[in-house]
């Protein structure tokens, strides 16, 4: 392959990485992508081939005005999204660019294109993949600047027509060319966690699909969760920082909760929200307005030990409700406001069209205390957490039954959970019964249904026996990942489940739904492959999307600790103390640790001095006839600087000879190019001529000269 072509090559490979950039912000139609990578194709192949595109200054500019127009018409009208616009405009650009590929100026062009792409989609997805685009990119891009640059110096050294030689590509170039490529993203990415983060809106845009979801709107009809159990796609992770596998108490992911049922739909009537203030620690802390409360807020945050943190990376979805663990008392996260209803329940301002990630604060659930029967309701009970809807009144007969010999509300809920648990069959396709309602025809027809059946017949029991009691939408906890440890929520996990007031201690959770797995409907196990792929993704938005100035000052004084503690360990007498009380395992350790470092350090050794080149390439590098040049022309005080390169130097020694010999140098070191007979005469010559010229050479003119012999000058320095 000639160098041409292969400049050519990897030019488009770099413009394809590009694209490719582009092509995860799912901004480009996929029609449209695969038309423009068509185009692509087209113009490689006849760039290629050396077909010439006679394009004029003028059609270009005026190709770039109407794009740049149909830009602002697309931004004013159309897509109103600046990042939008960006992302095509340059698409669109670069495209038109590659057929008008003729000199140097327009492959720098081109390369500037192709980092705006990059630059864009990096404001523009969120996709782990875009890693390995940036890293790809990286490694093209210095491999095609460092051939652009080859392919300058060539030309301005006076042999514009004359092909370089492609040996110079061999397989160190290449290996060279992706150190320093390996070399530049470890600097890029030691910049990315050290630079000051900086929290700015000004390219923030919909960074991913939105997701559906059911039961968090105001109002939510029974049945309405049945359809997506068995949809498992992600809507939220969840990170528990202080267990390291997951051995919490099984938690309920709170959404919304519903106060009144009219028969065959669930409905929020106490939906007052009231704004939080944000504490000095950016903390959005709940405030106590509802008569159920009976621990602050405050209070609990002064107890530690009780507070579960989740570290929430929420998907974006069709509601403004901020799920966290049962018995929420804040949260903290890169949000301009934060609201709460008398509930409990935790809202934005707005549904957000991105992802994005928080910190959850909940009371871990207190060990249950006896209730006595003289414990008496508080005043002020709203009367819709006691409401029954006409035709239930078997449904409330039923309850007392159940309870007859129950004296406290915890034994009667407690006696209603176990009924439904033992007594009824769990399942998402339940058939129609002869009710007159939903929950008459649960409760005793068909005996069968989901979780919204199960809860919704609960809490009307409940009602029914002088309890008040209320409906609860969230997600159950999903499942654990040991490999990032977390907890991946799904769709399928969506729940509903009971809180029931209890005098002296709050609202309680009842659930009366059987688990999935004593009704045998567990999901199959997801695979080791899955997990691990999940726990990138995880990584990568934690600690790359969602890297904070916060974050900075954590690994700070992550690093801090763990230098003193390095420093502290390298003291040679700790060092020696340390590895004399060691025992049997540990001495067996450091020998192994030892031999592989030892053993490392000689196979680099190796390595290194294969890949050398032998002293005669060294010698080689540059040739011998070119250093008689220089030791002549500093006799006659015309020497080298430094910095110059050699076709300055000949140009500023500005005779033929010097010209010709620097034009046969440059073959010679950096074509590959082996002297022949003829040409070493002709050196001969060009270097006794020099030789011979008195002390002023002239300029602009052969100085002739007399003979030497082959042998003093040709050989090897």
């Amino acid at each position: 392959m000639r160098f041409s072509q292969y400049f050519i090559i990897i030019s488009y490979l770099i413009a394809g990485t590009g694209l490719v950039a582009v092509s995860l912000t799912n901004i480009i139609n996929p029609v449209f992508l695969a038309g423009i990578s068509c185009v692509v194709l087209l113009s490689l192949f006849l760039n290629i081939k050396g077909n010439s595109f006679n394009i004029s200054g003028f059609i270009w500019n005026s190709l770039a005005v109407i794009i740049l127009v149909a830009g602002l018409i697309d931004y004013l009208f159309v897509s109103r999204s600046l990042i939008d616009v960006s992302i095509r405009f340059l698409t669109i650009l670069m495209v038109a660019k590659l057929f008008d590929l003729k000199t140097n100026r327009d492959y720098a062009v081109l390369y500037i294109l192709t980092f705006f792409q990059l630059l864009a989609a990096s404001a523009s997805t969120v996709n782990i993949s875009f890693l390995f685009v940036l890293a790809l990119y990286i490694l093209t891009g210095i491999w095609a600047l460092t051939i652009f640059n080859l392919k300058k110096d060539w030309e301005e050294k006076g042999t514009p027509h004359k092909e370089m030689a492609k040996n110079i590509l061999g397989p160190y170039f290449f290996i060279a060319t992706a150190g320093l490529a390996g070399l530049s993203f470890i600097i890029t990415l030691s910049l990315f966690f050290i630079i000051p983060r900086m929290e700015v809106g000004f390219f923030s845009r919909q960074t991913a699909d939105v997701l559906k979801v059911s039961g968090f709107s105001e109002k939510v009809d029974l049945g309405e969760l049945g359809p997506i159990k068995l949809d498992p796609t992600i809507v939220m992770r969840v990170e528990l920082p202080d267990y390291k596998a997951y051995t919490a108490p099984r938690l309920y992911f709170r959404g919304v909760s519903f106060d009144t049922y009219n028969g065959a739909q669930w409905q929020q009537t106490i939906k007052e929200t009231t704004p939080l203030k944000k504490g000095q620690d950016g903390v959005w802390r709940t405030v106590s307005v509802e008569w159920s409360r009976i621990v602050s807020p405050i209070e609990a945050f002064e107890d530690k030990s009780a507070i579960l943190t989740q570290r929430i990376l929420l998907e974006p979805i069709e509601t403004n409700v901020l799920f966290a663990a049962s018995n929420g008392i804040g949260v903290s996260g890169n949000f301009k406001s934060v609201m709460a209803d008398r509930t409990g329940s935790l809202y934005l301002p707005a549904p957000s069209y991105s992802r994005i990630e928080y910190t959850a604060y909940s009371i871990l659930p207190p060990p249950s205390k006896p209730i006595l029967p003289e414990q008496d309701y508080p005043e002020g009970v709203p009367s819709e957490y006691l409401h029954i809807p006409p035709g239930l009144e078997r449904v409330s007969n039923l309850a007392r039954d159940i309870t007859v010999k129950k004296t406290t509300p915890f034994e009667k809920a407690a006696a209603i959970e176990e009924y439904l648990i033992k007594n009824f069959h769990y399942t998402l396709n339940p058939v129609k019964g002869s009710g007159k309602n939903p929950v008459e025809d649960f409760l005793f027809y068909t005996k069968e249904g989901y979780c919204e059946q199960y809860a919704t017949t609960m809490a009307m029991m409940l009602r029914g026996v002088g309890i008040p009691s209320r409906l609860v939408t969230g997600f159950l906890p999903g499942e654990w990942n040991k490999f990032g440890n977390y907890l991946i929520i799904r769709q399928r996990d969506a729940h509903s489940w009971v809180e029931t007031y209890m005098p002296g201690s709050g609202w309680a959770t009842f659930d009366p739904t059987p688990s999935a797995a004593a009704v045998g409907a567990m999901p199959p196990a997801t695979s080791v492959i899955t997990l691990y792929i999940d726990s990138l993704k995880w990584k990568w938005n934690r600690y790359i999307i969602n890297y904070s100035f916060r974050d900075q000052i954590n690994f700070a004084k992550t690093v801090e600790g763990k230098g003193r503690s390095i420093l502290s360990n390298l003291r040679w007498n700790a060092l020696v103390s340390q590895v004399s009380a060691a025992g049997g395992l540990h001495k067996n350790l450091f020998i192994v640790i030892a031999v592989s470092m030892i053993s490392a350090l000689i196979l680099t050794t190796i390595i290194w001095r294969l890949g050398r080149p032998g002293e005669e390439t060294r010698r080689s590098k540059v040739p011998s006839f070119y250093k008689s040049m220089l030791s002549i022309l500093a006799k006659k005080g015309k020497i080298k600087k430094a910095g110059a390169t050699a076709l300055e130097f000949a140009r500023d020694v500005d005779i033929k000879e010097a010209m010709a010999i620097t034009d046969i140098y440059y073959n010679v070191r950096f074509g590959g190019h082996r002297l022949t007979e003829k040409e070493q005469g002709e050196i001969l010559n060009y270097l006794r001529s020099i030789k011979l010229a008195p002390a002023g050479l002239p300029s602009n003119g052969s100085i002739g000269g007399s003979k030497q012999g082959k042998a003093d000058i040709i050989a090897p320095s």
